[in-house]
């Protein structure tokens, strides 16, 4: 059902609206991560051209070729796991809480970047349908002036344990129904507008942000849906 909130359900009715991604259970597609974040890490070419099975309807996804050719890994918000041939699971729970070591400023595990991935896949996928789901609190922020644009900002504050960046964000929705958070690129799939590129950025004072180097990119290609029925 419409979210009650002028600005968001018209992002998401240019987007190919509510029924149209209702229908759909799932996405295929190829995805890269690239960029100075990862390859600070040394991760940068561990995270390219694999493939991912998101679910929409839950936080799941299911990555086939990391962290090497033969593994398989699938993400929630409680659980991560990393199947290889002939070996057992690899398991890390409450993958969330690693995060609070001092560490993983400069260093993660195979399950600490799957635990990334998946939920940056299941967030950046779905935008901005990613705002339908349940217990979602919004609130008007106003308006910013962006490249000779006026984009009405809009405040969401997302439930206890829902795995996105952080509880609270703010999203920025042109009065064209373009996208924002720096999306660079859509690709149309049975006439839902997919993100294909996503730049991320350093968040500075304010509204601004630090324009060079970006911290990286998602790159979403070859984008496949899997109806309900």
């Amino acid at each position: 059902m419409p979210t009650g909130y002028p600005i968001v359900d018209r992002a998401i009715a240019a987007h190919g609206g509510e029924d149209r991604y209702l229908r759909i259970g799932a996405m295929d597609l190829a995805w890269t991560f690239r960029g100075t974040m990862f390859k600070l890490r040394l991760r940068e070419g561990q995270l390219r051209g694999l493939r991912a099975h998101i679910e929409t309807d839950q936080p799941r996804v299911t990555i086939t070729g990391y962290p090497g050719p033969d593994a398989t890994a699938v993400f929630t918000p409680s659980r991560v796991e990393i199947d290889r041939p002939g070996g057992q699971p690899s398991v890390l729970l409450d993958p969330r809480r690693a995060f609070r070591s001092p560490r993983t400023i400069l260093w993660w595990t195979d399950l600490e970047m799957l635990y990334f991935a998946g939920y940056v896949l299941w967030n950046y996928a779905q935008l901005p349908f990613l705002l339908l789901q349940p217990g979602l609190e919004f609130r008007s922020a106003g308006t910013t002036s962006r490249g000779g644009e006026s984009w009405d900002k809009v405040a969401v504050t997302f439930p206890e344990g829902f795995p996105t960046h952080s509880p609270r964000q703010t999203f920025y929705l042109s009065r064209l129904a373009r996208g924002a958070r720096y999306i660079h690129g859509y690709t149309d799939v049975s006439g839902l507008k997919i993100p294909s590129r996503i730049e991320i950025k350093l968040g500075a004072w304010g509204e601004s942000y630090v324009p060079w180097p970006s911290l990286g990119y998602v790159d979403l290609d070859d984008v496949t849906v899997v109806s309900t029925g």
